[in-house]
């Protein structure tokens, strides 16, 4: 289930990482699901305990009763991914 949507979350990942080097990203896949969590600013993670906060932070479940919030999940993290690629290499700054 998700594989094609996993795989290409995963490619997108690592294009964020090489083409995106102010931005941070997590990736994690195991049999019970996916957990991408990512932050715009890299410098961000130094903020003291309490201020730090998540860009995005999506854990999607791979049983299938949770196809319909997984699948709104994985949405979000494409969205989420596609739009730091388009910044990276635009900044509005």
């Amino acid at each position: 289930m998700f594989e094609k949507e996993i795989d290409e979350i995963y490619e997108i990942c690592k294009r964020v990482v090489n083409e995106v080097p102010a931005a941070g990203i997590t990736f994690e896949y195991s049999n019970y699901g996916l957990n991408v969590r990512g932050v715009k600013r890299k410098e961000n993670v130094f903020l003291p305990e309490g201020k730090f906060k998540w860009d995005l932070y999506q854990n999607v479940s791979l049983d299938p009763f949770f196809e319909k919030e997984s699948c709104e999940k994985l949405n979000k993290i494409k969205a989420f991914l596609l739009e730091l690629l388009i910044d990276g290499k635009c900044p509005n700054e």
